[in-house]
């Protein structure tokens, strides 16, 4: 990732992921926000270390934060877009160097009755596990480690069976070939990247999910693939009538793992329905074209491979899975399941950032959080017209789950 960083020519393309908490409530004191924050530390690794060295040498070294530089307040004008603005350029601000790679901005005065916390880390450090488990961690009740959403279906010690390392190789290669689907030489890509966020009501993902005898993470890409196909048919015909490749991290930390810090993921690719059908047809084969991601068997071979594998081979697959010709949209999704506070305060909305690096068209990840399922997108704003895709996707999860005529 950090490899990847450095052929950004533009801070959009960082590898920065992170969270926006809009809660209601009086806005805290900043001292106090820095002690709550220290006196979880212990709990939570991932705000705690620092990777040194390169290569088969890297190895995490522990690193106390401190917490007058990691947290600190920004004063936001109450102009509709003052907050999105706020959070735009603080995206694209370095994290601190030479410290672990974080950083917590009480952002106040956008609202009369609330504020927000932007919480922000480099993906080389943390991923979608680490920031449930640093949100559940602050501001969550106290949890075991075992009841984090982070740890569901990972098994605790795989053992992947021989018949399942053959099937999950070959599901792997299926998905790895070369497609070159976003190397247009007329329309190259760029660094500089659309954010845009957009809501649902959680109810619309379970009643697709519920009808098409589907998870809500199917829906969700569902949703994302019938975006994708009726966009390009006039911003991207290369994309048009043809399976939609997408990467989609799967989970492999087990619970006592929870907050670690790294990366504990498999980048997977899946080929999503393209082209026009009806919403029924694509969730079904959205389902179906997923099912390897659900398996607890598929994901002990994934986990195996990163835990075993030889560093140069697993260098070359990290090179392979960079390669131009094989980058293509991200999708992720994650749920936080418990209600998040801080003092009196309440979350009522979990905004996700995704990062989208150089070479990758888009990056989409969708967080449920209660009542509401909030996705952010990561465009390359050198694709022509999408950033309607948040609309296409929004407007498709409607129908998805409107009672049948």
């Amino acid at each position: 990732m950090c490899d990847t960083e450095r052929r950004a020519e533009h801070p959009d393309a960082m590898s920065t992921v992170g969270a926006v908490l809009h809660l209601t409530g009086t806005v805290p004191d900043l001292a106090d926000l820095r002690d709550h924050v220290a006196a979880c530390l212990s709990g939570l690794p991932c705000l705690t270390h620092v990777l040194s060295g390169d290569g088969p040498k890297a190895h995490w070294v522990s690193a106390t934060p401190d917490m007058e530089r990691h947290i600190v307040a920004v004063q936001v004008g109450r102009e509709p877009q003052s907050l999105d603005a706020a959070v735009r350029g603080l995206l694209r601000e370095p994290l601190p160097e030479g410290a672990p790679a974080w950083r917590m901005v009480l952002l106040h005065g956008h609202v009369t009755d609330g504020f927000a916390l932007l919480y922000l880390a480099h993906h080389a450090v943390q991923d979608g596990g680490n920031l449930v488990a640093v949100t559940e961690g602050l501001f969550g009740s106290s949890l075991l480690p075992d009841q984090s959403a982070v740890a569901r279906g990972v098994p605790r010690a795989p053992r992947p069976r021989p018949g399942q390392i053959l099937r999950s190789t070959a599901t792997l290669l299926r998905h790895f070939r070369k497609h070159g689907l976003w190397k247009a030489p007329s329309q190259p890509l760029s660094s500089r990247r659309h954010l845009l966020l957009t809501q649902v009501p959680t109810a619309w993902l379970r009643t697709a999910a519920r009808t098409g005898r589907a998870s809500t993470n199917d829906v969700y890409l569902a949703a994302l693939a019938h975006a994708i196909a009726e966009w390009a048919g006039s911003g991207w015909p290369r994309a048009a009538d043809i399976p939609i490749p997408v990467m989609v991290p799967v989970n492999l930390r087990t619970a006592d793992e929870v907050a670690a810090p790294g990366n504990r993921l498999f980048l997977t690719g899946v080929a999503l329905p393209g082209g026009n059908m009806p919403f029924a047809r694509r969730l079904a084969l959205t389902r179906a074209a997923t099912a390897a991601l659900r398996s607890a068997q598929h994901k002990a071979v994934l986990r195996t491979a990163l835990a075993r594998l030889p560093h140069w081979a697993l260098q070359r697959l990290v090179a392979m899975s960079t390669d131009p010709g094989r980058l293509t949209v991200c999708a992720s999704s994650f749920v936080l399941r418990h209600r998040l506070r801080y003092g009196d305060a309440v979350v009522n909305r979990v905004d996700p950032l995704i990062c989208c690096p150089p070479g990758v068209p888009a990056a989409v990840a969708m967080c449920v959080y209660e009542d509401v399922a909030s996705a952010c997108f990561r465009i390359d704003e050198a694709l022509p017209d999408a950033e309607g895709l948040p609309a296409r996707w929004r407007q498709a999860l409607e129908e998805m789950a409107a009672p049948s005529q």
